[in-house]
């Protein structure tokens, strides 16, 4: 999110929860924020909305191809395993997470199409609410092509973090080999990077896009479409 509103820059705390999720407000005005939409819920600023672009998950090495000058930030505070993860790494078969009793009091109507706790990517733009299921990418070969608005979308999972993301691509299948993912006319995703035959960088539009759990998306978009 840019916190920049009306040409003033807001800092921002984290206030408490709402449908299980951690709600934002600006010290400035009090104004409760949705930290998946920037949207302003209540208070001054209520309806108004901050630009929001996407945050990845990637490595170091994945973050260097895509700006070769990004700044890196390393902390000093030691680095413990939340669920779900191993050695740092997302693990598909640590999938025994629980929701804290202080988060489940905050939930409101819950969508039970889905696990409360299942992992995917939730794609959505000005008319689309769609949500990919971790399980659905990987039982289709870890990748899978669909349409959104007319535009064809690639989702795959990466071979190196074991997360999904999502691309714009005009393509009808993909290879996974090793570290890279392999397209039509020698093109290919490496580091999480599009690349041409040639081996230039190409640069990639992608849709607004999350990896979160079913609960959270969900209740922010109710609903969304689902991809079984």
């Amino acid at each position: 999110m840019v916190p920049t509103i009306e040409g003033k820059t807001y800092n921002f705390v984290n206030s408490g929860l709402y449908d299980g999720l951690f709600v934002l407000e600006d010290k400035e005005t009090r104004t409760l924020w949705s930290h998946m939409t920037g949207e302003g819920l209540y208070g001054p600023h209520a309806s108004y909305k901050m630009p929001v672009s996407n945050l990845l998950q990637m490595n170091v090495a994945q973050a260097m191809a895509m700006d070769s000058d990004m700044v890196i930030a390393i902390s000093d505070r030691p680095y413990k395993n939340g669920t779900g993860f191993t050695n740092g790494r997302w693990n598909p078969e640590n999938l025994d997470a629980k929701l804290m009793p202080a988060f489940v009091e905050t939930l409101g109507d819950e969508d039970e199409r889905l696990d409360r706790m299942a992992m995917g990517l939730g794609i959505w733009t000005d008319d689309t609410r769609r949500y990919y299921p971790t399980e659905t990418i990987r039982a289709r070969g870890k990748y899978l092509v669909d349409e959104i608005e007319g535009r064809k979308l690639l989702i795959v999972l990466d071979p190196l973090t074991s997360t999904p993301t999502a691309l714009y691509w005009n393509t009808d299948e993909a290879t996974i080999e090793g570290r890279d993912i392999l397209l039509d006319d020698g093109f290919k995703i490496s580091n999480g990077v599009l690349y041409d035959s040639e081996g230039e960088l190409v640069e990639v539009e992608r849709p607004q896009q999350l990896f979160t759990r079913w609960y959270g998306f969900a209740l922010t978009f109710p609903g969304s479409e689902i991809i079984e």
